[in-house]
């Protein structure tokens, strides 16, 4: 029962009808592999550059590799949206740092709003406009102000992979009902989402998730090391499996760190949120949750002879008769997945 997700079956034709003009196709797995590296080698080199876009073998790598990937962990944060109404209201997203559009073409699958990106490069929107017919033409711009905010209350501010650089957020942004911060899951960027959280709701920004509460963040003021992150196991098509086993990276699971904020209260919901993965340890076996300021672990003693398997990310009702001994909640009974 793991939360399996992967990107638009439309995509798929798109990428390859794209990488014609390269004179590739899906199917040309050493080729692909070498754009791959040649990127991730740039990025490993050059980790503060920005993305080569005029090169071709960085689009190849964008339209093969990194866009799939990318658009299928969105996918699993937007069924977590969906499922929370997060959407409800909004007309109109503001795509910063949108790079090839993969979170607004993933997002434009399940959601008709009007789409304005922001991205410095032209490439990218000559690629989406020629091979992703699928997404129509939106409005691309290289910058954004606050001065061209329109109905920021019905806006939704999507930022994916693209606060890495910034020390805040954009003013305009603060003028936006709604947030959606996507980071990398990595413990830098993961800590600086849990800090710019504290920030918003000390604006007035009520959290909607993956946090179930609005208090102090646990993983921040009780450790200096830990983050919060999310996984989803990857569904990956055949042509992919086949280039990825001409690399050294293999994407079985894909992490990220994510937060959905909007000015607007959610619906109180009484549950607590999987933050970790299941950890055996001498007598017991633990998994982390998230339910307030706490840091807490559900905890299997060995000797109950109890098992149960719970995948990071999901919602779960608690037991009443939890007993508590320090950050433990002593599993007697199987918990409920919401």
């Amino acid at each position: 029962m793991q939360r399996e997700f992967s990107f638009p079956a439309s995509f798929e034709e798109s990428i390859d009808r794209a990488l014609a003009t390269y004179k590739m196709s899906l199917k040309d797995s050493k080729a692909l592999a070498k754009c791959v590296l040649a990127l991730s080698d740039y990025f490993i080199t050059k980790p503060d550059s920005p993305t080569p876009w005029n090169e071709s073998w960085a689009q190849v790598a964008y339209l093969c590799y990194y866009l799939p990937l990318n658009s299928t962990r969105l996918n699993g944060i937007f069924a977590e949206a969906d499922k929370r109404s997060f959407f409800q209201g909004l007309e109109r997203v503001i795509d910063f740092g949108a790079g090839l559009a993969t979170a607004s073409i993933t997002l434009n699958e399940r959601h008709k709003f009007s789409y304005q990106l922001i991205e410095r490069a032209s490439e990218p929107q000559q690629i989406i406009e020629k091979h992703f017919p699928q997404f129509p033409p939106q409005e691309w711009q290289r910058t954004f102000s606050s001065a061209r905010m329109k109905d920021g209350n019905k806006t939704l501010a999507l930022f994916s992979y693209s606060l890495t650089e910034l020390s805040d957020l954009p003013d305009w942004a603060y003028q936006c009902e709604a947030l959606m911060l996507v980071e990398p899951s990595t413990q830098q960027d993961g800590r600086k989402l849990l800090q710019l959280r504290q920030k918003l709701l000390e604006k007035g920004y009520h959290v909607w998730a993956p946090c179930t509460h609005e208090g102090p963040c646990p993983l921040l003021t009780q450790s200096k090391t830990d983050w919060c992150h999310d996984r989803v196991h990857f569904k990956a098509p055949q042509w992919f499996l086949n280039l990825e086993a001409e690399l050294p990276m293999k994407n079985r699971t894909l992490t990220m760190s994510y937060l959905l904020m909007r000015k607007t209260r959610p619906t109180a919901i009484a549950a607590a949120r999987v933050v970790g993965d299941r950890l055996k340890e001498k007598g017991k076996d633990r998994q982390m949750i998230c339910r307030g300021f706490d840091r807490e672990f559900l905890a299997w003693m060995h000797k109950n002879k109890m098992e149960q398997e719970i995948p990071r990310g999901v919602l779960i009702e608690l037991p009443d008769n939890l007993q508590k001994v320090s950050n433990e909640l002593r599993v007697s009974q199987e918990i409920t997945i919401l």
